[in-house]
């Protein structure tokens, strides 16, 4: 019988035969707890110049039961259709980050929105101001995602990938500096969150 240690190692096997991940290293239940303190304390702050935050992704990513980072180079494909990052103002959304250029054309079209840096559509007239973060009225949601290439792993069920903040893609590069080649300046990481088949 196959032991729950040589599921993960079979797992993360399959993950780096990924294109694009450059590294993968299951969280301990320590490292779990720090990703969620730094996240939570990261989504008080502004966010690269922008406002407030709140990262859904992460906190459903570390609700599963096993949860592990990857490390992935610019080859790494992330699926065009998602929308990972989504605006709110007054509850309604107002804005979100698209990856897919058919449908930002689509919005360079409408009349209704403004699309800005290429790849982030804002709905035109939406109330957002530093006003509007600091008092909590807007706000960015990061939410998580599935990925084709993990949904292919039969070991893995429900899995959520998500966007860690800088702080916590910071901590994750220290703690596994040492098992993994992190030298690549373009990595990024994802957590990806699971449960066991």
């Amino acid at each position: 019988m196959i032991t729950e240690k040589e599921v993960l190692e079979n797992i993360k096997v399959k993950m780096m035969s990924i294109r694009g991940v450059a590294g993968v290293a299951e969280l301990n239940e320590e490292q779990r707890e720090t990703v969620a303190c730094l996240e939570e304390e990261s989504m008080k702050n502004i966010l690269a110049g922008m406002g407030r935050g709140k990262n859904e992704g992460v906190k459903e990513s570390l609700s599963r039961n096993i949860a592990m980072v990857f490390f992935m180079n610019i080859d790494f494909e992330l699926p065009k259709d998602v929308d990972m990052m989504k605006l709110y103002s007054g509850g309604e959304m107002v804005g979100m980050a698209l990856m897919d250029s058919n449908r930002i054309k689509e919005f360079k079209k409408d009349k209704n929105y403004v699309v800005i840096s290429d790849f982030f559509v804002l709905k035109k007239g939406a109330k957002i101001n530093s006003s509007a973060f600091a008092n909590g009225e807007a706000y960015f949601v990061f939410n998580g995602i599935q990925i084709d290439q993990f949904s292919r792993i039969q070991e893995l069920q429900e899995h959520v990938v998500s966007i860690p903040s800088p702080p916590v893609f910071d901590f994750l590069k220290e703690q596994f500096r040492d098992k993994i080649d992190l030298f690549d300046p373009q990595l990024g990481a994802l957590i990806v969150g699971f449960n066991l088949s």
